[in-house]
């Protein structure tokens, strides 16, 4: 007879399931906060390395192009001498 109380009374729902389940939900929010708060600055922090690697390859285009008319004006201007 005592086996069969035991068991009953642990598929009783009990009063602190609803603290139980409100405190899983916190946990969960809290778990989502700290997510985004290390997720977003690795986005920001990949983010400005992409750009700052664009930058320079379009620096450096820019650089060789120049470099190219440079070339192309010291040619000019040593056929007209």
């Amino acid at each position: 007879m005592k086996i069969f109380m035991q068991s009953n009374s642990s598929t009783q729902p009990t009063p602190n399931s609803q603290y139980i389940d409100s405190r899983i939900q916190t946990d969960s929010s809290v778990n989502i906060f700290i997510g985004y708060s290390i997720l977003i600055p690795m986005i920001v922090f990949v983010g400005f390395n992409l750009y700052k690697k664009h930058r320079a390859a379009v620096f450096c285009r820019q650089v060789a192009s120049l470099e190219k008319l440079w070339h192309l004006n010291i040619k000019k201007e040593l056929e007209e001498k």
